[in-house]
């Protein structure tokens, strides 16, 4: 069934393939470098790294893009039926790894392992950052509520009566 997709078709899906899990395994690293960031007082640091991972989800979206064409174009020539998961028609990789020939074969189905295990880490991941920006934001909301209810607690001299200072240092 090959016969219907030549090889400089392959080896430019192989190549996409290669550049996709190197960018995979790049947005796992700042992911899982992230909590130090996210945790500390540093606002540039963490602008860089937003914006780091930015760029590297841009480029692995448009990579994605060009692997989801190519793999259509694929599925077109050999008459393989494709999956439709929210709105997205795509051929799955180990799909067409079962109908083409040696090396690519093998290869596609690594590809396709390496990917579901990538993106399985990257999600915890980021689970584990998100659960970590939603403490950090609970803090944040409750310091400003009680910076505000210490408001009305400012004497004519400026400072805290000691009930609200109190309570402002057990946040620390």
């Amino acid at each position: 069934m090959q016969s219907t997709i030549n090889k400089a078709a392959l080896n430019r899906l192989m190549y996409i393939l290669t550049q996709e899990v190197s960018l995979c395994k790049k947005l796992f690293e700042l992911t899982t470098s992230a909590p130090p960031i996210l945790t500390s007082d540093n606002a540039e640091k963490i602008t860089a790294l937003l914006g780091v991972l930015d760029t590297q989800a841009t480029e692995l979206k448009a990579l994605s893009m060009t692997r989801t064409a190519l793999m259509l174009e694929f599925a077109r020539s050999l008459g393989i039926p494709v999956v439709s998961s929210g709105g997205i028609t795509h051929l799955k990789l180990r799909k067409l790894a079962d109908v083409v020939s040696e090396p690519f074969s093998t290869s596609f189905r690594n590809f396709s392992s390496e990917l579901n295990q990538l993106a399985r880490q990257i999600q915890s991941a980021q689970s584990d950052n998100a659960y970590i920006i939603h403490r950090a934001r609970d803090y944040v909301n409750v310091t400003l509520r009680l910076l505000a209810s210490a408001q009305n607690s400012f004497g004519y001299s400026g400072e805290l009566n000691q009930k609200s200072s109190v309570q402002l240092h057990t946040l620390a």
